[in-house]
């Protein structure tokens, strides 16, 4: 079983909590966590709800502006990997 295969078996409350979750670790200070949050965000973004796509788009689209330029890379590198996997489907 992969990982995507198990966010498949999620209810919406489950889901919920999840991506909430991985959102608000994208702002962590910790490189590792924020780098972590994102590689299983660009796997679920494809399956995700508008509301949970469209929150995962401006919170990418906010760390572009960020001072820090990890948080930069990170979230350009998360918009490309998204972006093509849209473009996939």
């Amino acid at each position: 079983m992969q990982l995507d295969d198990v966010f498949e078996c999620l209810n919406n409350r489950q889901l919920d909590k999840i991506f909430s979750s991985f959102v608000h670790r994208l702002k962590d200070t910790n490189k590792w966590d924020r780098e972590s949050c994102a590689k299983l965000l660009d796997i679920i973004a494809t399956k995700a709800s508008i509301e949970h796509f469209l929150q995962l788009f401006l919170t990418l689209m906010s760390g572009l502006k960020d001072d820090n330029k990890n948080i930069r890379e990170s979230r350009t590198k998360s918009l490309g990997v998204i972006s093509e996997k849209l473009n996939e489907k």
